[in-house]
């Protein structure tokens, strides 16, 4: 009110300070959109586009405020909000409703702490713009600038960038990039880039996953990563194998590798004991590449054994012809078991060397 006062009283505006203006008073009436299919297809991919952005950008900032204020939100619930709210708008010709980070900064600041909060402020809206628009005509924009950074600079969370700096750097990158993306191109925009990097990144893990030799520490039946356990036992013509995630397509090129490794590596290698357990999905590709393996084992005479295949996985291979194809008795609960059968056929060679398959830290 000062500065309005203050650019009226002296014409700032005519000496360079940016000012509101006009701005329109009275409330649209209601009318029904036009829902020709003509409309319906000029519109459909603008509106998928600024519907998923939209909802992305609400779910973010409701995050930030849930964590804040300690609550839990739901996010159909969110969808079916904001899904109402839209439909109800089309009848006014309003723009799209969303979330958004400087109206929640400047609701939250003010001290909102229910949904009849936002009733309100749309009844105050209301007031404004059928009595008190000339009122606004010399605000400068400076000071709307300023009340939404004073409310918005809250929402940066510089002890979480720390936390990350010590904790994850990939994860405080992702942050950067989206920080950036969004003072750069837009919220929108920048919330947009990091998920699609955020995407790339997932992909790029699930396509390289962990994979470990593992070896039988001494006096017990436990089989754990030689890399973390170099006292545990292994056996120059057994090897025991594990890889830290489910076995689909984006997984299964590892899969075969990491077998082809150990097939290829150790003319003695008489057996390969896979522990199946962090497998909790297989879907066809993975079941192609189980395949694969078992006929590359078979071309080198190297008995392949699975331990700890979980149900839903073991229905699987049964369905698609694995089961038969490698047989009932390689299956065990256990890598011990499996560790067991193998020695049955093979001379045992306990040693506590450690094998060269390539590895990474569990």
């Amino acid at each position: 009110m000062t500065t309005t006062g203050l650019v009226w009283a002296f014409g700032l505006d005519e000496h360079g300070v940016s000012i509101v203006g006009s701005v329109p008073g009275g409330l649209p009436a209601p009318s029904l959109p036009p829902l020709g299919m003509e409309n319906v297809w000029a519109l459909t991919p603008s509106a998928l586009a600024i519907g998923l952005v939209g909802f992305m950008e609400s779910i973010a900032v409701a995050k930030v405020y849930a964590g804040r204020h300690r609550y839990d939100i739901d996010a159909n619930q969110e969808l079916i909000g904001l899904g109402l709210a839209n439909i109800a708008g089309a009848f006014f010709s309003a723009y799209p409703t969303t979330g958004g980070f400087s109206r929640t900064a400047v609701n939250d600041e003010a001290g909102a702490r229910t949904t009849l909060a936002g009733l309100f402020a749309a009844g105050v809206i209301a007031l404004t713009l059928l009595l008190l628009t000339p009122l606004f005509y010399y605000l400068p924009n400076a000071v709307l600038a300023a009340i939404i950074m004073v409310a918005v600079s809250g929402l940066i969370e510089w002890k979480e960038a720390l936390h990350l700096w010590e904790v994850d750097r990939k994860d405080l990158g992702l942050m950067a990039l989206t920080f950036v993306a969004t003072l750069a191109l837009g919220i929108e925009e920048g919330i947009l880039a990091g998920v699609i990097v955020s995407l790339i990144v997932v992909i790029y893990q699930s396509s390289t996953p962990h994979t470990a030799l593992m070896g039988r520490l001494p006096g017990t039946d436990t089989y754990r990563n030689l890399k973390r356990n170099p006292e545990a036992l292994t056996q120059s013509n057994v090897v025991v194998v594990r890889m830290d995630a489910n076995l689909y397509f984006a997984t299964a090129s590892a899969f075969q590798d990491l077998v082809r490794r150990i097939d290829t590596q150790d003319p003695s290698l008489q057996a390969a004991v896979v522990d199946m357990y962090p497998v909790n999905r297989i879907d066809s590709t993975g079941v192609g590449a189980l395949k694969k393996v078992i006929e590359t084992c078979r071309r080198h005479n190297v008995a392949l054994y699975l331990a700890g295949v979980k149900g839903p996985v073991k229905d699987m291979l049964d369905e698609a012809g694995v089961t038969r194809m490698l047989g009932e008795d390689r299956f065990f609960f256990e890598v011990s078991g499996a560790v067991d059968a193998a020695e049955a056929d093979v001379e045992p060679t306990d040693s506590g060397v450690e094998s060269p398959l390539p590895d990474t830290p569990a």
